[in-house]
């Protein structure tokens, strides 16, 4: 492994210090009962004076009772117990337990089922499959379980599907609440299918609709194991909208958490989020993946889910040892709104992102949104685009050196409407831009270094050197603005820049940013949204939708709006309002505004026309919740006029708009 050097690393290291910090608390003194995890999304659990410890010592020569004093020799015993809320099963430090940890009975929402290590000393509780158990730990049809501390291997004589931690639940109905915090699972010689991990959330069954809620897994460490690391799985995803009508109807999970974590040495698959809603992924390292399966893989990725976070992770060396991925993130079939930003990839021979909308029958992907990421001397392609609609490339910084020959875009597949906009593209190779280019927009993006034929038209182009601190660093703040780059205040204003930027400073809305994932500028956001709005009626506040021109059908809705007490609802396809706006010719103006849908299979459009250049329209609005974004547009010579529109483009859902906004740049 390098030298810690990046301030990602920093960070993680100093985070998973604290958990360590509050996991040893859970055990200290044996027997006592502490509270539960601190994070936001997952509240503490208050102290309980009513529960039973349990002592598993697997060195001891007899068996005893479970007490402190006469603990519980063997797995076997532990298994036979049927555990209630607030009752806590500790192993003994520095012991091995062979066989298969399957534990039965649940915890409360006010106390949950907790295994720690307890005894003297800082070796791990070792959990031994051998490989001779499918799971060395099963968590099967339980909820509020809680495992701290423990050491986990199920190596067998051969090669055969098998996993470390697996966490099931099978036609159970909704299992809440499951904490793996500073576990450590190695060595698990699993098969080739992505049944075998080392940490795997599954649902199975095909009778009652099964999920999971409340799940967080946190600074732990998957090594050396096949074939994937850490991941969610699901038999509920079968979606209509894709053609699917005759499996388990697809059914989310639901507040899943990973963070933290060393995902390494990895022999297909690093890490997995399948058949979720908002599920989360920060602050985790992925390294050394792909090493060993024979078939496609990547670092960390989503498939089948909705509105997917991807953020302050450092994903690098992944190999592509053959076939078509390889690269350190992945917005899969059947993925809507996911996002990818401040994370740092680099050195993966397969690239940075994979769009793979087109990867999966009849499924597709949306609005995928890359932001304020940095990608060094990543290989192949910086962007596989295999079937997207309306994905956004905003503020990332790419850096490719000399002797590179990765490509900005390869194309395969479906289409992949994707908006490059204000990113750094620091090219010293020989690879050009190649995929499809009329579908790909590109807005105020630096490209320094080599030109091939093949680069792109670009209204706002910046081909200077953007004057960055140390090009080719393996530390991130190599790739800040030196004073005096051109990138400074020279992109695009776009409302979908998250806020801040890839090193945690603040990013400007309103006014126009620096170009790449750093924000070196001073900006004064309030200074900027000042200028005057041509909307009218732009927030619906009238309980109305005049003066808007409404076509289908169309309604001033008060439920759930973005801000104030209404917003503009567009229900079935089609239906639209427009808005005829006064404007200046030969003038640049920037559209903003908000958006959301409530089907899955319908897109909402906010956009403009008949200004005299071609019609534009802000990236597709697909997720359910509130998602902002914005375009700019320059009028004709002659024109004194434009229309302002917000229709569903597909579907049979409904679509919202909100504080619409068009404003003089």
């Amino acid at each position: 492994m390098a030298p810690v050097t990046s301030g990602l690393r920093r960070a993680c290291t100093t985070l998973a210090a604290g958990l360590a910090l509050a996991a040893s608390a859970l055990v200290s003194p044996p027997g006592a009962q502490a509270a539960g995890s601190a994070d936001p999304g997952h509240p503490p659990h208050p102290l309980q004076s009513a529960s039973t410890p349990y002592y598993v010592d697997c060195a001891a020569a007899a068996n005893g009772d479970g007490s402190l004093a006469a603990p519980y020799n063997s797995l076997s015993a532990a298994n036979a117990v049927t555990y209630g809320p607030g009752d806590r099963l500790y192993f003994k430090r520095g012991a091995t337990c062979r066989g298969q940890l399957k534990p039965t009975g649940s915890g409360s929402a006010a106390a949950p089922v907790r295994v720690a290590p307890y005894g003297s000393g800082g070796a791990r509780p070792v959990i031994e499959g051998g490989g001779t158990v499918y799971a060395a730990v099963h968590l099967l049809n339980v909820e509020q379980w809680e495992i701290r501390g423990l050491e986990v291997t199920n190596k067998g004589a051969m090669d055969a599907e098998r996993n470390g931690i697996l966490v099931e639940l099978a036609d159970h109905g909704t299992g809440t609440h499951y904490v793996l915090d500073d576990v450590y699972v190695h060595d698990v010689n699993g098969g080739h299918t992505k049944s075998s991990n080392g940490i795997q959330f599954r649902v199975s069954g095909t009778v009652t609709p099964t999920r999971f809620d409340d799940v967080l897994v946190e600074n732990s460490e998957v090594y050396k194991v096949d074939r994937e690391g850490l991941t969610t799985q699901s038999s509920w995803n079968c979606r209509a909208i894709y053609g699917c009508t005759s499996g388990p109807a697809w059914t989310a999970s639901t507040r899943v958490v990973f963070r933290g974590n060393k995902i390494h040495d990895i022999g297909g698959d690093g890490m997995v989020v399948r058949a979720t809603r908002d599920a989360l992924v920060e602050h985790n390292e992925g390294y050394d993946i792909w090493m060993r399966s024979a078939g496609n893989n990547a670092g960390f990725w989503t498939i089948n889910s909705d509105g997917t976070v991807f953020q302050y992770n450092e994903v690098h060396h992944v190999r592509r040892p053959g076939l078509n991925d390889g690269m350190a993130f992945d917005a899969d079939f059947g993925t809507r709104g996911a996002v990818f930003q401040y994370n740092y990839s680099h050195d993966n021979e397969g690239g940075f992102l994979l769009l793979c909308g087109a990867c999966g029958g009849g499924a597709n992907t949306a609005g995928t949104v890359a932001r304020y990421n940095l990608s060094v001397n990543d290989g192949s392609r910086i962007l596989y685009a295999v079937g997207d609609a309306a994905a956004q490339m905003l503020n990332n910084t790419f850096y490719m050196g000399a002797g590179s020959t990765t490509a900005i875009v390869e194309s395969s597949g479906g289409a992949s409407t994707t908006l490059w906009s204000n990113n750094i593209i620091y090219n010293l190779g020989t690879g050009g831009y190649g995929g499809k280019p009329a579908e790909h927009t590109w807005r105020n993006n630096v490209m320094y270094g080599n030109h091939p034929a093949s680069e792109p038209a670009d209204p706002g182009k910046v081909t200077a050197d953007p004057l960055l601190a140390d090009p080719g660093s393996a530390d991130p703040a190599g790739y800040k603005l030196k004073a005096g780059s051109p990138a400074r205040g020279a992109g695009q204003v776009t409302t979908g820049s998250g806020g801040k930027d890839y090193f945690g400073g603040p990013a400007p809305v309103a006014c126009r940013p620096d170009i790449g994932a750093h924000q070196a500028s001073a900006f004064d956001d309030a200074a900027c949204s000042g200028g005057t709005n041509l909307v009218a009626n732009p927030g619906f506040e009238t309980g109305s939708v005049a003066p808007w021109a409404p076509s289908g059908t169309v309604t001033a809705d008060s439920a759930n709006p973005h801000s104030g007490g209404y917003s503009l609802r567009v229900s079935g396809t089609p239906s639209t309002a427009e808005q005829k706006i006064t404007v200046a010719p030969n003038t640049t103006y920037t559209l903003s505004g908000w958006g959301r849908v409530d089907a899955y299979d319908t897109q909402l459009a906010v956009g403009v026309k008949n200004f005299g250049g071609s019609e534009t329209r802000i990236p597709a609005f697909s997720a359910f919740g509130w998602r902002t974004g914005s375009i700019t547009f320059t009028t004709g010579a002659t024109n004194t006029s434009a229309t302002l529109y917000c229709y569903t483009r597909t579907g049979t859902g409904s679509g919202w708009c909100d504080d619409l906004r068009i404003v003089k740049q």
